[in-house]
């Protein structure tokens, strides 16, 4: 330690300050290797979001050290700086090519990734978007045969599009309200339950009135929730989770919220009032699960 802070000394110090100087013989001070200056401080976030990437690349790479790297990956990009930085180091185009990986366990990590560094993060939402990102992982969540994988793509989906109309509007052209309710009639209940989560945000943001308009959707949303058969479809699941062995409480307490949230505008009061399945299915999900509370009477 002392050798490194005479060398800082100096290295640092001018010849009007207070660095002794040097005499005919000195040595000339060494210049510390950049390896040893890493380990002392630690590498740059961006050298380590490349290596990690890197590493998850290379074909010889085992499965758990690729799963580490993403993991670790994932913890760099919670900082915002370090996600926006994504676009300008060029990463997201390798990030999202992983999601055609073979290995469910690099998907579910690169899905991973992409919606912890695009949550509440307008920069890195708008890069994420650039490269198609939205489309990309709406077609994970359509289409992956692996449950936990689509479950990742919706928490990617879901953070690429909250509090951002830009998404949201890409998330509409593509699709996006489809492959949402195709997840609840086929999808596992841990995928219900987010997806139900998710409209119920949405339908929140559409009615939030303390947001300005131009960040916010239009109660056009709601209203082609209402239009596109969400109702049935919620009425369906409840029918079949309240039937179900496993136990399905988060996945119902969510979509009781969902219709709570959809009821009071005009159009979801419409449509929950012309779906003749749905008093029985919220009945007897509620006596089956009769601790969850909703205002549906």
């Amino acid at each position: 330690m002392d050798s490194l802070l005479k060398w800082a000394i100096l290295n640092g110090a001018t010849a009007g300050e207070d660095a002794p100087a040097r005499q005919a013989g000195d040595l000339e001070p060494r210049k510390l290797d950049p390896a040893i200056i890493d380990a002392i401080l630690g590498k740059p976030a961006s050298v380590q979001m490349t290596e990690c990437l890197d590493a998850v690349e290379h074909s010889e790479t085992p499965l758990e050290a690729r799963e580490i790297a993403l993991d670790d990956l994932e913890m760099l990009v919670e900082n915002i700086d370090n996600a926006s930085n994504i676009q300008p180091l060029g990463l997201w185009p390798r990030l999202i090519k992983l999601y055609g990986d073979a290995e469910p366990s690099v998907r579910i990590g690169a899905l991973w990734v992409s919606g912890t560094a695009v949550q509440h993060n307008p920069k890195a939402q708008a890069a994420f978007s650039s490269h198609a990102g939205v489309q990309a992982a709406l077609h994970v969540l359509e289409s992956d045969a692996d449950t936990a994988v689509r479950t990742k793509a919706l928490y990617c989906v879901s953070s690429s599009i909250r509090a951002n109309v830009h998404g949201l509007t890409e998330f509409v052209a593509h699709d996006g309200l489809a492959v949402l309710r195709q997840a609840l009639v086929g999808g596992s209940n841990a995928l219900r339950q987010k997806t139900f989560f998710l409209l119920r945000s949405l339908i929140d943001e559409a009615l939030d009135s303390e947001t300005p308009e131009d960040l916010r959707p239009g109660m056009s949303l709601p209203n082609a929730i209402a239009e596109l058969g969400f109702v049935d479809a919620a009425a369906a699941a409840l029918g079949e989770m309240a039937g179900a062995d496993q136990d399905a409480g988060p996945a119902v307490e969510q979509a009781l919220g969902f219709l709570a949230a959809l009821r009071v505008t005009d159009g979801g009061s419409a449509a929950m009032a012309d779906c003749a399945p749905l008093r029985a299915a919220v009945d007897a999900a509620r006596a089956r699960y009769p601790d969850i509370d909703a205002a549906l009477d």
